[in-house]
């Protein structure tokens, strides 16, 4: 089936004088998850991940995964004939100087709506042509529609700042330049909006724009009931059709253009590169304002925390009473999502990740109905899960021991633990950044010659996404440069070091960290982290030849934390498991 759906596309491209086709798996907003009317890079490779680039040639298929995702799209792509590219490895070619390498001067077709501004420019920078065209709708068969749930309004009791003041604040920087945004994660955060559009992302489908001393909402306003209706207008937001958007930008003239080529998409750029307009390249300053989470924020999210914490007590309570053989990886990932949601949860932040011994060393393995592993009474069990709350989002990673375990597998928790805390430990002066950080959770692991093939942390949203940024923690560089952003007072991320090992096991440890400010002297502002997460780590899966005393009495502290934070929410059964799991060591 795959083969056809390309077979079908090639053709198109030689109807279109096309040498090379480029997916992403982005929307029109250069989003990380997308709705399901945008998984077409999944429609023509097989390939499931949230992340990856399809390059299709007349002759061959090549996709682009980063370390998450090795092992995964082997299994996925490879049965299809695809090539698979492993970003990160030694032949990890990225697919720009791929593109610049095999086919210089040659034509590359993409959706200019689907494709950023960054991307573009450097196409052409490089030589390459650009032929921006959907060629492959018209070749998919029932292809679900966009949402159409209505919108509603998230109170400042969790916001703590109003949308007409957010509005003020975004004008004030702006001093009159216009500044087009398409991010949906920073729409929905500007205008205290939140929709349906995207699973477990609480985001609709809009774009917005700032123009001389107003502000454009472009979406469908039959989703918008009469009394919110009301309130935006108030605001002074003016509300327009969706499909109305490049018609306005194709009208404006004479203006300066503030952009960020790596969330604004090819389309809108050639609609403004006209007119006499001066464009900028500029990170959006709600992207900022949306990191750094006010006092009334942090005040919810940890509340929020406290009852994932709750959450994911129950589910390993009810995975030690159960016979592990009688259930799947799938059954598991199931229990944990509906204990979120009967407890305080509205949805959960991304599919639930559970797997056993070797799933768990692709990162992002997800269990499939009828194809997930069933569990046994030994090895180990990785969940990596979150919650979306009126009062936050979460994010939480455990590896527990399901029966007996051999010792390299308790060498490679103990280390992982120990790396989590080196980072979430430290005090650090006012200034670095995630780039300059990240050294600290690899440090151990590299000393006996390991590494992962990822960032150790990523930002995470308000009732917002679950993968935010800045702050960005990590050693490499990204496109939008976020692990070189500063780590300022408010910024929420997440600490997961892991390894990984084909074949046989996966372990991560996972805490969502809070930056706060520590001491000032001569030297300067210092700062800290406050954990967030209010989950036990297995006591089991410790080998104590591995750690220091500095660990120790920070697993220690952090436990008793966990302990007196929870208990009021608990029952004695409940309380009874936790002081056990909670214990000194």
């Amino acid at each position: 089936m795959i083969n056809e759906r390309l077979n079908r596309l090639k053709t198109a491209m030689l109807k279109h004088n096309i040498d090379v086709y480029y997916f992403n798996t982005s929307d029109y907003h250069m989003s990380e998850y997308v709705a399901d009317y945008f998984k077409t890079l999944a429609y023509f490779s097989g390939f499931t991940g949230s992340m990856a680039t399809l390059l299709v040639t007349l002759k061959d298929t090549y996709i682009f995964v980063d370390g998450r995702y090795h092992v995964q799209a082997d299994r996925q792509c490879l049965p299809h004939g695809l090539k698979v590219v492993k970003l990160g490895t030694k032949n990890g070619m990225e697919p720009m100087a791929f593109l610049k390498k095999y086919f210089a001067a040659k034509t590359i077709g993409l959706d200019g709506r689907r494709t950023n501004v960054k991307f573009a420019k450097e196409l052409l920078k490089n030589n390459l042509k650009i032929k921006n065209v959907d060629i492959y709708s018209a070749l998919i068969e029932e292809r679900t529609p966009l949402g159409k749930d209505p919108i509603y309004e998230l109170s400042t009791r969790y916001t703590g700042i109003s949308r007409k003041t957010k509005l003020e604040m975004v004008k004030h920087v702006l001093q009159g330049k216009t500044h087009i945004i398409n991010n949906l994660e920073s729409i929905a955060y500007i205008l205290n909006l939140r929709g349906n559009d995207i699973a477990y992302t609480p985001v609709f489908y809009s774009y917005l724009v700032f123009h001389g001393n107003n502000v454009y909402l472009f979406m469908d306003s039959y989703r918008i009931d009469k009394s919110l209706m009301e309130r935006i207008l108030d605001d002074g937001v003016i509300v327009r059709p969706y499909d109305s958007y490049y018609k306005f930008l194709y009208n404006i003239a004479g203006s300066t253009i503030i952009i960020d080529e790596n969330k604004v998409n090819y389309e809108s750029f050639v609609h403004i590169n006209r007119n006499g307009n001066l464009i900028y390249d500029k990170r959006s300053p709600i992207e900022d304002m949306k990191a750094i989470k006010n006092e009334i924020e942090q005040k919810n999210m940890r509340l929020a925390h406290i009852y994932d914490g709750v959450a994911m007590l129950r589910f390993w309570m009810w995975l030690e009473k159960i016979d592990k053989r009688t259930i799947s990886e799938y059954d598991a990932a199931s229990k944990l999502d509906t204990l979120r949601r009967i407890y305080k949860a509205k949805d959960i932040s991304f599919a639930s990740i559970v797997a056993h011994d070797a799933n768990a060393a692709m990162m992002h393995y997800f269990p499939e109905k009828g194809r997930s592993t069933r569990l046994k009474n030994r090895g180990i069990l990785l969940f990596d899960s979150g919650g979306q709350y009126p009062q936050g989002t979460t994010d939480v990673t455990r590896t527990v021991a399901l029966g007996n375990v051999s010792p390299e597998v308790k060498k490679y928790f103990t280390l992982v633990l120990k790396s989590m805390f080196n980072l979430s430990e430290v005090r650090f002066l006012k200034g670095l950044n995630g780039n300059q950080l990240d050294i600290l959770a690899r440090k151990d692991l590299w000393e006996i010659g390991v590494d992962y093939r990822c960032g150790t942390g990523h930002g995470v949203g308000f009732n917002l996404a679950v993968h935010e940024s800045p702050p960005n923690i990590r050693y490499g560089h990204t496109d939008n440069g976020s692990e070189l952003a500063e780590i300022k007072p408010g910024m929420v991320f997440s600490d997961e070091p892991g390894v990984y090992f084909e074949g046989k096991f996966g372990i991560r440890c996972e805490n969502l960290l809070l930056c706060v400010n520590d001491a000032s002297n001569e030297y300067g502002q210092f700062l800290r982290f406050e954990h967030l997460t209010m989950v036990p780590f297995d006591l089991e899966l410790i080998d104590k030849d591995y750690l220091d005393e500095k660990t120790i009495a920070a697993l220690n502290r952090y436990h008793s934390k966990v302990y007196k934070t929870l208990l009021p929410y608990l029952d004695d059964e409940e309380a009874q498991f936790l002081k056990e799991k909670t214990r000194l060591i």
